[in-house]
């Protein structure tokens, strides 16, 4: 979330002049690219003859790709620079503007970009002096969601070109930067998960997510990233989520149920009984046992049991949790202000959410942290379910194209959040440079030498 401050004090010259050092650095790649593959080697062809001068050309031929695959990589990269400096120059204008109207207006403007008087206004919701500040922040938000907007696009886009320092081909750079392709989204994969978890769990509990998310409306990603937070160490040690660690944290938070107080959070997305007894309880028929019983019907103690014994319903429960947070809209808009009212559903993290946001720098305590863990893990959330989008040959095309930049021998992996396709090969690209060839054999014996 970009704030009234970050906007107003960004510096979009300063991009441009970024976007200006990437071109010359790339005209000269041009250059060296040039020469490598039409000086050098047409000379080798012409004064160096055999084996040795054909294996001098084609190194030459392979620095001049280098050289041009860098030189794309760096006019992307001056494309994202010049797109962004744009993008937050109009948004600066806009927001200049807002804050100017309030400023005429007598309102006061806080640096998440909430409007309201300056001072105590003894007016109706419906007067001009309330239209005044809704229109001021209706201005100011519009800003301030722009540039967020361009930061995260551009954000996206570098995650790219960052991995394109390992593509030797100009060919396959181009294609990389052709939209969000197979291959963009491998290379963002290739990133690695910068000390995230992954979301540790079996394929039905990912289909799971699918179904309850269009049974209820709530975003897959959300869920997925309830999953992610929620995950506990005894689930986190195992994939298949069985073995000894998971069974005794089952078995632990089962019976903590048996007490007066179970207050326990159960099951992978960790809710609190209370919690899952009223949602089973609001939607009675939507919750039923094979054998006929509701769930609404089970004592606390058969209630907990099945939460921890079938994780797919943990899913099912957060889904219909969070589709019940998201029918009061007071600080309910978003993915994110949902995220955090699953941790705490109180009247000051709504007013928060309202207030702030989606910005978490102004929150406290676990709130903030929860708020800067979905910021971190909603990029990666967004590769993860990019990747498992994608066909079964266009995840293996992927995988083959890096694989044929990557040195024969090499392994490559590819590291999203969760997995449900193919992710690792192993290099087929030519050898790093100074590999011993393997040496040759013995000679065959000539007829008639013994």
């Amino acid at each position: 979330m970009v704030s009234v401050s970050d906007l107003g004090t960004a510096k979009p010259q300063q991009w441009r002049d970024a976007a200006s050092d990437a071109v010359q650095a790339a005209k000269q790649c041009d250059g060296i690219a040039s020469i490598a593959r039409d000086e050098m080697a047409a000379t080798l062809r012409q004064c160096w003859v055999g084996d040795a001068g054909r294996a001098a050309r084609e190194r030459f031929v392979k620095h001049a790709d280098d050289y041009e695959a860098a030189s794309v990589s760096l006019r992307a990269l001056a494309r994202v620079y010049d797109d962004l400096a744009d993008d937050i120059a109009d948004a600066q204008r806009d927001l200049h503007s807002g804050l100017d109207y309030a400023a005429r207006h007598d309102l006061k403007v806080d640096d998440s970009g909430r409007v309201d008087f300056a001072r105590p206004v003894a007016t109706s919701p419906d007067d001009d002096e309330h239209q005044k500040v809704t229109h001021a922040r209706q201005v100011i938000v519009e800003a301030l969601t722009k540039a967020g907007k361009a930061d995260a696009e551009a954000a996206r886009t570098l995650r790219t070109i960052e991995g394109l320092t390992e593509i030797g081909d100009p060919e396959l750079a181009r294609e990389a930067l052709a939209g969000d392709s197979p291959l963009a989204i491998a290379l963002r994969l290739s990133g690695g998960l910068n000390g995230l978890h992954p979301i540790n769990v079996p394929p039905n509990v990912l289909n799971e997510v699918r179904l309850a998310s269009a049974e209820t409306g709530v975003s897959q990603k959300l869920l997925l990233a309830v999953l992610w937070q929620e995950q506990q160490w005894y689930q986190n040690s195992n994939p298949t989520l069985s073995g000894p660690l998971t069974e005794f944290g089952r078995f632990f938070d089962w019976s903590l149920t048996l007490g007066a107080k179970p207050d326990k959070s159960l099951g992978i997305t960790h809710m609190k009984l209370e919690t899952a007894r009223s949602v089973v309880d609001q939607h009675r028929e939507a919750f039923q046992l094979e054998d006929g019983r509701y769930l609404s019907d089970l004592s606390d103690a058969e209630l907990a049991a099945n939460i921890e014994g079938h994780p797919d319903l943990d899913v099912r429960l957060s889904a219909y949790h969070l589709s019940g947070l998201r029918d009061d809209p007071y600080g309910s808009d978003t993915d994110k202000q949902l995220f955090t009212l699953y941790a705490a559903d109180t009247p000051d993290v709504r007013e928060k959410n309202e207030q702030y946001g989606d910005d978490s720098d102004h929150r406290g305590a676990d709130i903030k942290v929860r708020g800067r863990n979905w910021d971190k893990v909603e990029p990666h959330l967004d590769d993860a379910m990019a990747w498992n989008g994608l066909s079964d040959d266009e995840r293996a095309r992927a995988v083959a194209q890096l694989e044929s930049q990557t040195p024969a021998g090499h392994h490559i992996s590819l590291d999203p959040l969760y997995s449900t396709g193919q992710t690792t090969g192993t290099g087929s690209g030519e050898p790093e440079p100074g590999t011993p060839s393997p040496s040759p054999g013995p000679s065959p014996t000539p007829p008639g030498a013994h």
